[in-house]
């Protein structure tokens, strides 16, 4: 009877606690940045968007907002984070090989989550945190979240085919609106 279709994955404090301690360690998150999240890897190589692109939204984002960055992955995404280890100058802290509770934390901190069509594309759709889906073959209106700022971006069945500079600028519009409402959360105190 509910109208609700929002999926949920709860976690704990001690979850929470893990997120945080990862956050002041790793990622070293200073006052005024965003937290960006990023998920690189996909079990079916078809729903993997290009390694460069990223690279490159991930320079463009730093560029225009204060931003700090992690990347969620396992040892199955070996390649692509050595491959994004060697490619970026930027600073990127690597959240591997965690629960799925203690990803869900991590992601319920962060300001943005952007994610290739995968299971942690479903974890991060079951937080509250904006978040851009990147599709390829996969029918994004079946299968990518619900809810209020969840933006997916396809063009075509081959996920190369969405630009960075689409992916870019639906994180504009995300990251816009969080700096809005992170001005008007300092106006109200």
């Amino acid at each position: 009877t509910t109208k609700n279709l929002k999926p949920e994955i709860s976690f704990d404090e001690e979850d929470s606690k893990h997120a945080d301690e990862f956050i002041s360690n790793e990622v070293k998150l200073n006052k005024g940045e965003h937290l960006i999240g990023l998920h690189i890897g996909a079990g079916k190589p078809q729903n993997r968007w290009s390694l460069l692109k990223f690279s490159d939204l991930i320079e463009r984002i730093n560029k225009e907002y204060p931003s700090k960055f992690f990347i969620t992955g396992s040892v199955n995404d070996s390649e692509e984070i050595s491959f994004i280890k060697e490619k970026l100058k930027v600073p990127i802290a690597f959240f591997l090989d965690h629960t799925i509770n203690q990803i869900a934390a991590l992601i319920s901190k962060s300001d943005l989550f952007i994610t290739n069509d995968t299971g942690i594309m479903h974890v991060a759709g079951a937080t509250d945190v904006p978040q851009i889906s990147i599709f390829g073959p996969t029918n994004p209106f079946q299968w990518a979240p619900i809810g209020e700022n969840k933006i997916i971006v396809k063009k075509s069945d081959f996920i190369d085919d969405v630009s960075s500079d689409e992916v870019y600028e639906a994180c504009k519009i995300l990251l816009d609106r969080s700096e809005e409402r992170r001005v008007g959360k300092e106006c109200r105190s």
